[in-house]
């Protein structure tokens, strides 16, 4: 048994505990507690003390693309999203399979330093799977598929089946389904994929209510988005607009049936916060990439205040400076007026539900499964634990994942 100790503990947001210490017995949370009462539990192995930390559950990162980790401040902030893509396009044109592995290799990297144990990572290249897989990382890879032909959806869930096929979920990996977005897939695919993931219970995802031009292209068929499509070749000569906007397209195509796990919302009514509500879907909120994108005030709050659960996601490299959940909490702090009880819940509790992780992760239990990091809080602060761990200089100085350290330092 190993004893994990610190300044303090919080096992879940609305509970702290000074002199915290946890237990952990092979993958599992096996005792919580104080360091007097767990100190005297019987064969201890090793006792470790992180000092002037606070131990956290794991942080749960429920949106990023890590295949592009290495094109970290190669791509401009831009006002218009399809010069972003193709930005992205150009930069990756000569990848080679070794430069997308030692990317999505150096995305775990980061992800582990900065206290995340879960991710839900979006797989558009054949490699992710099989380099998360070997990580040590807690993850839900959502297969991503593109095809707005409607002629194409059997044969393109067709294969996507037989890809998953190969891959066997374990203990920390779990499959799910990326149909990307509404400019990207058609009504046909994203109705098979809602059919298949019924069936099958497989988690869902998709990108959705991201821009205006989105709502534009679905309710009115005009924008960027076609111009943008038939340049890479992408755009039916058929295509018509649902005349819906982004919630209502889908659910009329009964992907909320999956109770899915939303990506931005960044534009949406208060008619689709009640859709999204009574659907019982999640919502990603990525708020540094929100603001790299120049985006209009994001409505969390709103979807928080309306019951939804929200949690949080970096998005990539490719938009934002870091892959820490605790940036994005600190970026949250810093721009908003929301209880730091609040923005915690969001990067572990909210996140496990969103991911249907909750009975694994996202809270320091007896017979969760052992994911926490140990965050270094400043040497002189008078505030609070909540503003200690918020402050800028706090750092992550301690992952462990089921059970097993993955990273550990003590310098802050």
């Amino acid at each position: 048994m190993i004893i994990v100790r610190a300044k303090y503990l919080i096992p879940h947001p609305e509970h702290c505990i000074e002199n915290g210490a946890v237990a952990i017995k092979g993958t599992k949370i096996h005792h919580v507690g104080t360091f007097d009462e767990i100190k005297t539990l019987a064969n201890v192995e090793k006792i470790i003390d992180l000092g002037n930390a606070v131990i956290l559950p794991g942080l749960i990162n429920i949106h990023t693309h890590l295949d592009l980790t290495n094109l970290h401040n190669r791509i401009k902030p831009t006002g218009n999203f399809t010069h972003w893509v193709f930005q992205i396009v150009g930069a990756r044109i000569r990848w080679k399979e070794e430069d997308y592995i030692s990317s999505i290799e150096k995305g775990i990297e980061l992800c582990v330093e900065s206290g995340t144990t879960t991710v839900a990572d979006i797989a558009n290249t054949e490699y992710s799977f099989s380099v998360l897989k070997k990580s040590p990382l807690r993850k839900v890879v959502y297969k991503e598929v593109i095809d707005l032909n409607p002629d194409h959806a059997k044969d393109v869930l067709k294969k996507t089946q037989s890809e998953l096929s190969t891959i066997i979920p374990d203990n920390l990996l779990s499959i799910g389904l990326s149909p990307h977005a509404p400019y990207s897939v058609s009504r046909e695919l994203y109705q098979a994929i809602a059919q298949f993931a019924v069936e099958t219970d497989t988690p869902v995802c998709t990108h959705i209510a991201e821009t205006q031009n989105e709502i534009e292209f679905l309710t009115k068929g005009t924008g960027i988005f076609p111009a943008f499509l038939r340049q890479l070749r992408a755009m039916p000569d058929n295509w018509q607009a649902p005349g819906l906007t982004p919630i209502h397209y889908l659910n009329e195509t009964s992907i909320l049936r999956n109770h899915p796990l939303l990506i931005h919302c960044n534009y949406v009514t208060d008619e689709e916060i009640s859709l999204i509500k009574s659907s019982g879907a999640s919502v990603a909120f990525c708020p540094r990439s929100h603001h790299f994108f120049g985006h209009a005030n994001h409505p969390f709050q709103k979807l928080l205040d309306a019951g939804i659960n929200v949690g949080l996601g970096t998005d990539s490299l490719a938009s934002n400076h870091s892959l820490s959940i605790l940036d994005e909490m600190k970026f949250l702090s810093l721009h908003h007026s929301i209880p730091p009880k609040t923005l915690l819940t969001m990067a572990t509790i909210n996140g496990a539900k969103a991911l249907g992780l909750e009975s694994k992760t996202g809270q320091i239990k007896e017979g969760l499964e052992a994911d926490l990091c140990g965050v270094r809080l400043p040497d002189a602060h008078g505030g609070n634990i909540y503003d200690q761990l918020l402050d800028a200089s706090s750092k992550n100085i301690f992952t462990m994942i089921a059970g097993t350290i993955c990273y550990q330092t003590q310098s802050g």
